[in-house]
């Protein structure tokens, strides 16, 4: 299996090179983890970096167990996660999953197709938008234009009737009036740990109660439920101890090097912060003094998914100047 896998690994490279100068190459896993095990890897993304035949960067992900294109589009970004213009989407078995379209600030717009896995139509929506005279996108509030079962029974038309929304992480399913959530939606989160009920009038979260596997429950409304993780006093907080206690390395100063320097790291459900990795780099020690210092941070408020703590990914982004 790790031999057919490096074979189709080079071959993907190969094809690559024909239509740009530099490549870009990450695994991941079926959980959307990086890796740098084949035996692990469920996926590759090849970012395509413009040359002089190119103008955009484009990205392209392929399934290592049939060498299957996975996902194709242009983007903003070298990481390959920042789209514009179209976005498609396949399943494993080489069917569309999706087709969607976005703005040049990497903002969803337009009408969006979405598939079940037989190929038959699952969802269309549409993402109202407006230009204004700096180019800005103003995005509204998506309309839920149509939903059918896998059998092609259509449950929802105009914005009214019944419809499931899922992904890898959560599923739920409701009614809407005139595109707008209506009565009692039900669904389940992290891996059907949790179970949800949900009171909805005109679109807005009335109330809601999470059930976890051995019979807890967690009440929640529109305010309560969702949370960003935050650090003991704000945002200004976190970055006067980080300018405080940031040690600029010698070797740094020296070479009057400058520039942003990202460190990764997840806040976890009791809001400690750990699993930190260096995302961005300046050299010279830097990125090392930046992990350094992020690791001596005090215990954040964890973040919240319908009122239950949950694991945060955190990019903390430390700004350097030399000349100080």
């Amino acid at each position: 299996m790790r031999k057919i896998a490096l074979i189709i690994l080079l071959y993907l490279i190969t094809c690559t090179f024909s239509y740009a100068q530099v490549n870009i190459q990450t695994l991941y896993t079926k959980n959307n983890e990086v890796t740098k095990d084949l035996d692990k890897a469920y996926y590759v993304r090849l970012v395509s970096i413009p040359d002089q035949n190119t103008k955009d960067t484009l990205v392209e992900e392929f399934y290592l167990s049939n060498n299957a294109l996975k996902l194709q589009g242009k983007v903003t970004n070298i990481s390959g996660t920042k789209f514009k213009a179209k976005k498609y989407e396949m399943f494993e078995n080489g069917n569309l999953k999706s087709e969607q379209m976005y703005s040049n600030y990497s903002e969803q717009i337009d009408t969006a197709f979405y598939y079940h896995q037989n190929g038959k139509i699952k969802s269309i929506l549409y993402y109202p938008f407006a230009i204004d005279k700096k180019g800005k996108y103003k995005i509204e509030e998506p309309l839920y234009l149509v939903y059918a079962d896998s059998r092609g029974k259509i449950l929802l038309k105009d914005g009214n009737g019944f419809a499931v929304s899922e992904n890898s992480y959560s599923y739920e399913e409701g009614n809407y009036v005139n595109h707008k959530k209506q009565g009692d939606w039900k669904g389940h989160f992290n891996g059907k740990r949790y179970t949800f009920t949900e009171t909805f009038i005109e679109g807005k979260l009335i109330s809601g109660i999470t059930t976890d596997s051995i019979g807890n429950k967690t009440p929640y409304d529109s305010i309560t439920g969702w949370k960003e993780p935050t650090y003991p006093g704000g945002i200004r907080a976190l970055m006067s101890f980080i300018g405080q206690n940031y040690n600029y390395p010698t070797q740094a100063l020296r070479a009057g090097v400058h520039g942003v320097v990202e460190i990764e790291f997840v806040i976890d459900k009791s809001g400690e912060p750990r699993d930190f990795k260096l995302k961005r780099d300046i050299g010279y020690g830097a990125g090392e003094a930046g992990i350094r210092v992020a690791k001596k941070m005090k215990k954040w408020e964890p973040g919240r998914q319908r009122g239950i703590p949950v694991n945060v990914k955190y990019l903390l982004p430390i700004r350097l100047n030399s000349a100080r």
